[in-house]
C-alpha cells in the first residue's frame, strides 16, 4: 500500500465518518464531497523535499481546479518542530494570497475528547483556500454542534485569530 493509499483509507474510514463528538458530523464534514468531486490532489514527497519543494508545489498548484493539496511525507522526514516551522513559514507567505497550510505530524497529538484527529502515520501538509476554510468553519460554528465538545483553547489554536489575518 502506498502512502497515498494509506491516507485515503484513513480519510474513508475515519475523516468522513459521522461521530457523536462532532455533533454527529464527520471530523471533516466537507472532505467526502471534495474526494467524490476529485477536488483533492495527493502528492507524495520524496525524501529530499524541503521548504523550497513545498513552496514550489503550493505556488504551482491550481486552486481553481482543485480545493486541497495534500502533501504526504514519511514520518521521519521532518521532526514535529520542523513540520510546524515549515507550515508557519509557508503560511507567512501564502496566507496573504488566501492560501493556508495545515500540518499533521504523528508526534503531535490532536484530539477532541478522546478522538484522535491526526492520521498518526504520515506527515501531512494540507493546503487550501483560507477564505473557503474559514467560511466552512463559520458554517459549522453557527449552524451545528460541531464544536460543542472542543476544548476552547484547542478550538482557538485551530480556528483562532491566526487564521484571520488583517488584509
Amino acid at each position: 500500500m502506498t502512502a497515498t493509499d494509506d491516507v485515503k483509507k484513513w480519510i474513508s474510514e475515519f475523516v468522513t465518518k459521522p461521530n457523536p463528538v462532532f455533533g454527529n458530523l464527520p471530523p471533516c464534514p466537507f472532505a467526502q464531497k471534495a474526494i467524490l468531486e476529485d477536488k483533492v490532489e495527493f502528492l507524495e514527497l520524496d525524501g529530499v523535499a524541503d521548504y523550497a519543494t513545498l513552496y514550489g508545489h503550493i505556488f504551482n498548484f491550481d486552486f481553481e481546479e482543485k480545493d486541497v493539496l495534500c502533501m504526504i511525507a514519511q514520518p521521519d522526514q521532518f521532526t514535529a518542530d520542523e513540520t510546524v516551522k515549515l507550515a508557519e513559514d509557508l503560511n507567512g507567505y501564502f496566507m496573504r494570497h488566501d492560501i493556508v497550510v495545515l500540518e499533521d505530524h504523528p508526534d503531535i497529538k490532536e484530539s477532541v475528547k478522546d478522538i484522535q484527529l491526526n492520521n498518526g502515520t504520515y506527515i501531512l501538509f494540507l493546503v487550501q483556500s483560507l477564505t473557503k476554510l474559514n467560511k466552512f468553519s463559520d458554517i459549522l460554528r453557527n449552524t451545528t454542534d460541531y464544536y460543542k465538545n472542543w476544548d476552547p483553547n484547542y478550538e482557538k489554536e485551530v480556528t483562532g485569530p491566526w487564521r484571520r489575518p488583517a488584509k
